[in-house]
């Protein structure tokens, strides 16, 4: 009976297990063509397009399931685990626990519900979640994972080691993921060796009889080859550690390259690609070429879904970054300066979307563009890639380029390699925002008082003394940063040198507000706290002052309706004072908070039409902190939020900051400003 619909479940369900999902999907689409209320079907197409990476369609698929049947507790765990897979952890906690209100003996809910909480570092939490599930299924051993993985983020290996220990007996050996986790527990704890034998072990226990014995063997091979590197570069043996890794990556794309699977043998590639560029080997371009090929052929391929393509072009970004690098050291710095900005617009995708006449990225004569002719202004462009920074220097009459090693494996006296001052330097910052709020505990934590001494350190790092060098005659700098350099106080490392500096995202998102000038009312939308805060109660009316055209949202009208009804009305300059906080996991859902702790979100902010707004002043905690996502790559804060809006200048705050010496900092600000709009003097560059 071609329409026995449950036959076709069934089929699409053993399909799936077989991991043939695309017949899988299309088993289940012919039941549902049979039966649209047909739940199990919904829920089947739900994983199989989940494990296909079309997530959006699978959250619609699951959503279909639960309008069928609402208390249908596997599409529940189902739209979870897609949700999880997004980062999207909390609306996967609330799906869970949806599922755990209906069934609250589900240990598949618990055990997702643990693996969301521990995408939040929630690992106490997660801990508790899989326990629950491991006290009603003993011998589930995605939970005893699950718990090894919740203990190794918190420091607790032995307790880690112990609970892999337990997945893999129930397994006979057969659970790759509990090997891996394993090993990386023996490494963190100091346990280099330990931690390959265990992978060696794996290999070697793993039975060729296995579905995923291939990706098994690959995946245990790649862990072999990311510890001996992170091995390497903290010994004086490096070089030694770094063939070891070579070889391991090599072993791993043999088990992954064909038949082709796709994501891991990319991962693998990318390292191996890192190891041969540090290393020097001849074989990096080859590697390179190879893995680059792959990609693109998946990109390019009809079959593979969009939302497929651009997961791949974003995870894999750190191959287009090599591209940049290879070409760098070939000599061809014009090119690698286009493909770098290249790449740079394509992660700004989200924030340039809603523009007009704009094109993809620029070439070098319109990079030049962005310089008006001004021989007084140059341009310090970085990009980070997994294994150096390069610096190019662009004025009118040179381009100059400056590479440095990501990790120095010559450290001389007390030098830092980029990355572990960077890592050091979050790490603090951090703790610094943990403390308590009272004024004085903050003034005296240890990130405030060796900030000029780790800036400094900076400074030597980037070579910033080298890149002056490069700059005589030049008066404004356009400071083009990467990745985590978005997080830095990169203008202060040229503070013995009296420039005007601007920031921009990308060179394109420069030449985008090049025409962009204020009205000669430069009218202010002002939105006072709508906490009481004396400082900014005295911030909010001294800028007033400087302003005839200014519409005010007092704290009683602060509220985010408001707000959003006064944005939709054209204005110069938009000025907030008060609170905000970053979302270190989803930028984009980082706030400026209103009345009643009302939240406006980066994202709501994204899909305004501000391109009235000249400048937007953001004098609140955090608002120029930016970070990354799995469906947006770079540049996602409040700030960056304002500017995909179509501002063309925002003012914002890197960290927490003191109320006082925002308020002083801001007027003073507002003083200068309206004086040279009096003396019509206003002639800023672009950024």
């Amino acid at each position: 009976d071609p329409k026995y619909d449950d036959a076709l479940y069934g089929l699409g369900a053993s399909l799936n297990d077989l991991g043939r999902y695309s017949e899988a999907i299309a088993a289940f689409e012919t039941a549902l063509e049979i039966d649209p209320k047909f739940h199990f079907a919904w829920y089947g197409l739900g994983n199989a397009l989940n494990d296909l990476g079309r997530n959006s369609e699978a959250i619609a698929a699951f959503e279909k399931a639960l309008e069928i049947d609402p208390k249908y507790v596997k599409a529940w765990n189902g739209l979870g685990a897609t949700l999880k897979d997004l980062g999207r952890y909390s609306e996967a906690i609330a799906a869970f626990e949806t599922a755990l209100e209906i069934n609250p003996k589900s240990h598949y809910s618990w055990n997702g519900l643990g693996n969301a909480l521990k995408g939040l570092d929630c690992n106490s939490e997660a801990i508790a979640a899989f326990e629950k599930a491991l006290e009603i299924d003993p011998q589930f051993h995605f939970a005893w994972n699950g718990l090894g993985n919740a203990l190794y983020d918190l420091g607790r290996y032995s307790e880690a080691i112990a609970a892999c220990e337990t997945a893999l007996e129930i397994t006979g050996d057969q659970f790759w993921s509990a090997w891996a986790n394993r090993g990386w527990a023996f490494f963190n704890s100091g346990r280099y060796n330990e931690a390959i034998e265990n992978w060696d072990e794996g290999l070697q226990k793993y039975q060729p009889t296995n579905r995923d014995y291939r990706e098994a063997c690959g995946n245990l091979h790649q862990r072999k080859g990311e510890a001996h590197y992170e091995h390497g570069k903290q010994t004086a043996t490096y070089f030694e550690s770094f063939h070891k890794a070579k070889a391991s990556y090599e072993q791993a794309r043999e088990f992954l390259k064909s038949p082709l699977i796709p994501e891991t043998y990319l991962e693998v590639m990318q390292g191996l690609i890192t190891v041969c560029c540090s290393l020097g080997d001849a074989k990096t371009s080859e590697y390179l070429t190879e893995a680059t090929t792959v990609l693109e052929n998946l990109i390019l391929d009809n079959e593979t879904h969009p939302e497929i393509k651009l997961r791949l072009q974003r995870k894999f970004a750190g191959l287009y970054q090599l591209e940049v690098d290879t070409l760098v050291q070939s000599g061809h710095k014009v090119n690698a300066l286009e493909k770098a900005e290249a790449r740079k617009n394509f992660c700004l995708q989200w924030m340039r979307a809603g523009w007009q006449n704009r094109i993809d990225s620029p070439t070098y004569p319109q990079i030049r563009d962005l310089l008006a002719n001004n021989t007084e202004t140059a341009i310090i462009y970085w990009h980070l890639s997994p294994v150096s920074l390069t610096a190019f220097i662009i004025t009118l009459e040179k381009f100059e380029v400056i590479s440095t090693p990501l990790c120095d494996l010559f450290p001389k006296d007390n030098s830092q390699s980029l990355e572990k001052w960077l890592k050091n330097w979050k790490t603090s910052y951090q703790n610094y925002g943990k403390t308590t709020s009272k004024q004085q505990n903050k003034e005296s934590h240890p990130w405030r008082e060796s900030m000029t001494a780790q800036l400094q350190q900076l400074a030597d790092i980037l070579k910033i003394p080298e890149i002056c060098t490069h700059l005589t005659n030049i008066q404004q700098l356009i400071l083009i940063p990467h990745r985590d350099l978005h997080l830095l106080p990169l203008h202060i490392l040229f503070s013995d040198n009296l420039f005007t500096i601007t920031y921009l995202p990308s060179i394109q998102v420069g030449i985008d507000r090049l025409d962009r000038k204020p009205s000669p009312s430069m009218s202010l939308l002002l939105v006072e706290s709508p906490d009481p805060l004396l400082f900014a109660e005295i911030e909010a009316p001294a800028i007033a002052n400087f302003h005839l055209n200014c519409n005010t949202l007092s704290r009683s009208q602060a509220t985010t309706d408001n707000l959003k009804e006064a944005l939709q009305q054209a204005a110069d300059i938009f000025h907030f004072t008060g609170h905000a906080y970053h979302n270190t996991k989803q930028p984009s859902q980082s706030a400026l908070i209103l009345k009643n702790k009302q939240p406006l979100t980066s994202q709501e902010i994204a899909q305004f039409d501000l391109k009235s707004y000249y400048l937007v002043c953001l004098s609140a905690c955090e608002t120029g902190i930016t970070g990354k996502e799995e469906l947006i790559d770079e540049f996602v804060g409040l700030a960056s939020s304002f500017l995909a809006a179509g501002a063309v200048y925002a003012l914002s705050t890197l960290w927490i900051v003191d109320e006082i010496s925002s308020a002083l900092m801001m007027i003073r600000f507002y003083q200068i400003l309206n004086e040279q709009r009096c003396q019509n003097k206003l002639h800023p560059a672009p950024g």
